[in-house]
């Protein structure tokens, strides 16, 4: 009988995975159909949220219909899910329910704005596309003389270097409109992204002082206090106008509503999975997002999460043809961010550490490169036109 291989969410995770099998499919010949389950009619590439609060993009610059994988030979279904029945091996929606012989979870994150105190109540962010819309007109009303203070709650974060290149992306960004703006960039880490290694670190401290970024270290976040317009942290207060707000990650609400099995027992804010993808409990589920990215040791980033969709796709794969065995995350992988109105490049490698049980990071500094920003945003923009046409 026809495999029927479920993708649950179709952002970068779900799409990859969902491309990889179907071409898997296609190669092999294999008796298998693959079917994405979105809440969104879209599929959006996240980093171009930013690009919108500078406007440097417009909204549909960052989506492509999600009925347009069908192109691909993916099947797509708008429909939100509530919850997982692995033992009967249903995907439970709003709107109905789904068979799987294999399950692909790749929910992304949820964000916890009611975690602290005031957190929900003042500032924006660009972390959707409403967030990066609000974002934009909050940043067209900022006035001369005026403090923005980019606030990291808590770690770890989505897309670990995104709070750098807002700092100097925003600078820039005054800069070149003759507005005499203040960024401060309140963090909890005792350096800039310290887990990606010292010469990522030191490039990004470097920039933030060119740039004239006030970099706040090793300040844990208490409260936020909107009427006073004041984030209150364990080693100070600060005064701010606008406030630019990184939300704190939280496990998927449909995870959250499948049981225990969906939550991982150290730190509930994250789902298990093994390091070759796999739910350590069900053979037929993959975890793929960043809803469980940390507890195989792996950061919050984009990158990362498209590496583990092709390793489960390619175990996937591997069970439907009689395969080659266990896939591992492929490395290493390479990311490009903004460095004020230039970017900047680094590789990641990702070795397993057997007795761990996790990969382990080692990155490294790569380059500033005047084009670097354009080769970001035409990649993204790339990405998003391959399914738009």
């Amino acid at each position: 009988m026809t495999k029927r291989i479920v993708i649950a969410g179709g952002g970068i995770g779900g799409y990859v995975a969902a491309k990889r099998i179907v071409d898997g499919i296609k190669q092999s010949g294999a008796d298998a159909e693959v079917t994405v389950i979105n809440k969104d009619p879209y599929h959006f590439m996240p980093p171009l949220f930013f690009d919108v609060a500078l406007g440097y993009a417009t909204s549909d610059d960052t989506r492509a219909p999600i009925q347009n994988m069908e192109k691909y030979g993916i099947k797509a279904a708008v429909d939100e899910i509530q919850s997982i029945d692995a033992a009967n091996r249903t995907i439970v929606g709003a709107r109905g329910k789904y068979q799987y012989d294999y399950l692909v979870v790749a929910l992304g994150i949820d964000y916890g704005w009611s975690a602290y105190p005031g957190l929900d109540k003042d500032g924006v962010h660009n972390y959707d596309l409403d967030g990066a819309i609000k974002m934009k007109e909050a940043l067209n009303q900022v006035k001369d003389g005026q403090n923005i203070t980019i606030l990291i709650p808590e770690l770890p974060f989505r897309c670990g270097i995104y709070p750098y290149e807002a700092a100097t992306a925003l600078s820039a960004f005054f800069r070149a409109r003759n507005k005499k703006v203040s960024i401060r960039l309140i963090d909890p880490m005792p350096a800039p992204i310290a887990p990606l290694g010292p010469s990522i670190s030191r490039f990004l401290a470097d920039q933030l002082e060119q740039y004239g970024v006030e970099y706040v270290p090793n300040s844990k976040l208490r409260e936020v206090d909107p009427s006073k317009k004041e984030v209150i942290t364990a080693s100070g207060e600060f005064k701010y106008d606008l406030l630019v707000k990184v939300p704190p990650p939280r496990l998927p609400k449909a995870l959250a509503n499948s049981g225990e099995d969906f939550v991982f027992k150290q730190d509930p804010r994250w789902a298990p999975a093994l390091p070759n993808a796999r739910h350590p409990k069900y053979d037929d589920i993959y975890m793929v997002s960043e809803h469980s990215l940390p507890p195989m040791g792996i950061g919050l980033a984009g990158v990362f999460v498209e590496s583990v969709a092709i390793t489960a796709a390619t175990n996937i794969v591997s069970d439907l043809i009689g395969g080659f065995g266990p896939s591992f995350v492929p490395s290493p992988v390479s990311c490009v961010g903004y460095a004020g109105d230039k970017g900047w490049a680094g590789t990641c490698e990702l070795p397993f550490d057997p007795n761990k049980g996790t990969y382990a990071f080692k990155c490294y500094f790569t380059g500033v490169y005047s084009i670097g920003r354009l080769l970001k945003q035409s990649f993204y923009h790339g990405w998003i036109d391959g399914l738009k046409f």
